[in-house]
C-alpha cells in the first residue's frame, strides 16, 4: 500500500485532496496522466478500489497514472471546470457540464445504471412522504445526482427543501445511514453503490423507502487537449472487464458491471439538471 501511495501520489494531503496545482506536461512529452475521481465515498474506499484501475491503465497505456480526488463534490467539479484533470470519473450531470463548458470528451460509462435510493431506518420506518414535514433528510452533497433527483422527487410530493424539511449533509453514504440510525434524519439519500460501501451491520438497520428511475451511471471523460491520446484511453477502458486481473476485484467491490460506450441520449437525459447545477456552482451549496 505504501508503494502504491508513493507511485500514484495518493498521499493524505494536497495531492489527494486536490489543494495544490500540478503543472501538466505538453502532450506528446508527458508519460503521466492525472486521473480525477469524484469523491463519492471515503478516501480509504476510493484508494482501495481505484488502485486496481490505476494499475491496469499503467500496464495497458505504458504511462504513470496519478490519482486525485477532492474533499467535496464542489471542489472536485471546480477543479474539473478549470481543466485540472486529464481524465475524470464523475457523475453524469457533472460530466455533461464538463463536456459542454470545459472541453471534456465522453469516453465510457459503467454498465450498471445509477439508481437513487431514498432509505429509512427499520426501527423508525416512514410510511408516507407527508411524515417528512418538519424532519430532516441526510445527503452527502448538494451536487450529487442522487441529491438532485431526491429534491426533485420530493417537490412533486409538495415538499420543498428548507421550507418543509431540512437537509443534513454528511461526508459519505455510510454516515448518511448513521444519521438515520441515530435519529438525526427520517430519510437518507443513497444508491446501490453507496449501500454496498456501507458496513453490513449498518446495512441491516436500514431499508429502501423508494427507488427512483434508473439514470446513466458514472462517466469517464478525457480532456480535449489530449485528442490524440483519447482513442487509446477509450479502447483501454472498454477492454477493462472482469477478465482482467485488475478488473475482477474492482467490479466485485463496486458492482459497476464493466464499461461500455456512452450514448448521446444518456447525456441528454441529464440536461434538465444543468440549470440547477450551474446555479449551485455560482452560488455555492
Amino acid at each position: 500500500m505504501n508503494d502504491f501511495r508513493r507511485r500514484t501520489g495518493l498521499l493524505a494531503g494536497a495531492g489527494w485532496l486536490g489543494l495544490s496545482a500540478v503543472p501538466r506536461t505538453v502532450l506528446g512529452q508527458t508519460r503521466t496522466l492525472l486521473l480525477g475521481v469524484l469523491p463519492i465515498t471515503s478516501t480509504r474506499v476510493l484508494l482501495k478500489n481505484y488502485q486496481h484501475v490505476a494499475t491496469y491503465l499503467e500496464r495497458t497505456l505504458g504511462m504513470t497514472i496519478e490519482l486525485e480526488s477532492a474533499p467535496d463534490f464542489q471542489t472536485f467539479h471546480r477543479n474539473t471546470l478549470s481543466s485540472r484533470y486529464d481524465v475524470i470519473v464523475t457523475a453524469p450531470h457533472l460530466g455533461r457540464h464538463a463536456e459542454t463548458d470545459a472541453g471534456y470528451v465522453p469516453l465510457a460509462r459503467y454498465s450498471a445504471p445509477h439508481r437513487t435510493l431514498i432509505v429509512m431506518s427499520k426501527a423508525r420506518p416512514v410510511r408516507k412522504t407527508e411524515e417528512l414535514r418538519g424532519g430532516s433528510v441526510a445527503m452527502i452533497d448538494s451536487l450529487t445526482l442522487a441529491s438532485t433527483e431526491a429534491h426533485a422527487w420530493l417537490r412533486t410530493r409538495g415538499l420543498q427543501a428548507g421550507q418543509d424539511y431540512s437537509v443534513v449533509y454528511t461526508p459519505t453514504p455510510a454516515s448518511a445511514a448513521y444519521a438515520l440510525v441515530n435519529g438525526q434524519a427520517l430519510l437518507a439519500v443513497s444508491s446501490p453503490q453507496g449501500i454496498l460501501n456501507t458496513p453490513k451491520e449498518l446495512r441491516d438497520e436500514i431499508e429502501v423507502f423508494v427507488a427512483l428511475p434508473d439514470m446513466p451511471s458514472l462517466l469517464w471523460l478525457g480532456h480535449g487537449r489530449m485528442s490524440r491520446l483519447l482513442p487509446q484511453i477509450k479502447s483501454a477502458l472498454l477492454a477493462f472487464g472482469t477478465d482482467t486481473p485488475e478488473g475482477q476485484p474492482f467490479f466485485e467491490a463496486t458492482g459497476y458491471q464493466g464499461l461500455r460506450e456512452v450514448r448521446l441520449a444518456e447525456l441528454q437525459a441529464v440536461d434538465v439538471h444543468l440549470p440547477r447545477l450551474r446555479g449551485l456552482m455560482g452560488g455555492g451549496k
